[in-house]
């Protein structure tokens, strides 16, 4: 038995379309499958704890990357089966795997894909799947949300950072890493157990989702021109060879600065301290033939 936990409304209402398309994949498949359908924030985290408390072991998440971080936070470290069909603004997460860009085509694949443990991240008492941080990307993210309704990929995020240079000071931080803590004013920091965030924009290119490790991006203190400069080679992924860009690997750290908000898998938290901490293979995808 399968678990659809779907979010009508990701893409701007394509989910509905997307539930009836993968109700009839499942059916040819004579796969037997229950829905259940969000109607309030918080809904895919409670239906994922209920699966898991009623021994059901694979979830068809529908939606995009926040659907995708209320189930992994209902799972609250639970080992189940994820599969995605996805359809929300970003989709961020399932880039890292090579999935067809058709949600449905996606899914399929899946369901014939090679089982796959991957790692998940800790922050404090949340998980997340992707990629958490904090700096200008969240600015740029508080403001794309208010260009969400022009549609999918990268293009609400890129009038949020038109917007965000507008806004946007440094972050005080202090970061501790293998016992070690250092006090500086950064741009961005990126901790990533996968690679892109924002549509496409590939902030944590070293990211692996099975390796044990979190990736760390980090950016210093830099002029608005500057952030100019690293955003185009942000885009590409190819902002880590720039002199201002400090990268590391680790399965710990902490960062504190009083005031801060969080980005978790898209999902804007206030902070004033953030404790990380990957735990290994803690969930199982599939990965296309191949």
């Amino acid at each position: 038995m399968m678990w659809i936990i779907a979010n009508e409304n990701a893409g701007s209402g394509s989910g509905k379309t997307m539930l009836e398309r993968t109700k009839e994949l499942l059916q040819q498949k004579n796969i037997p499958f229950q829905v259940k359908t969000t109607v309030h924030p918080g809904d895919a985290g409670k239906y994922a704890d209920e699966a898991m408390n009623q021994g059901i072991r694979d979830l068809i998440c529908l939606g995009g990357d926040g659907t995708n971080f209320e189930i992994i936070n209902g799972l609250a470290g639970r080992f189940a089966s994820l599969y995605f069909v996805p359809c929300g603004t970003g989709n961020d997460f399932i880039k890292m795997f090579g999935y067809p860009g058709d949600p449905i085509r996606a899914l399929e694949c899946q369901l014939n894909g090679i089982p796959s443990r991957i790692d998940i991240g800790k922050a404090n008492d949340l998980f997340f799947l992707n990629v958490s941080g904090s700096g200008f990307d969240v600015e740029v993210l508080k403001q794309a949300a208010r260009y969400k309704h022009l549609g999918q990929g990268i293009l609400p995020y890129l009038l949020g950072i038109f917007s965000a240079l507008k806004h946007f000071s440094p972050l005080p931080v202090e970061m501790t890493v293998d016992g070690k803590t250092e006090k500086k004013e950064v741009t961005i920091f990126s901790v990533g157990n996968g690679a892109y965030i924002g549509g496409g924009m590939k902030a944590v290119p070293g990211a692996k989702t099975d390796d044990g490790l979190f990736d760390v991006v980090v950016a210093d203190r830099m002029s608005t021109l500057s952030i100019l400069r690293f955003l185009k080679k942000f885009i590409a992924g190819k902002h880590t060879t720039l002199k201002e860009i400090h990268c590391l690997r680790c399965s710990e750290l902490t960062v504190r600065c009083p005031g801060m908000t969080v980005d978790l898998d898209g999902e804007l938290i206030p902070m004033d301290e953030v404790h990380y901490e990957l735990i290994p293979g803690a969930v199982e995808i599939r990965i296309p033939v191949g």
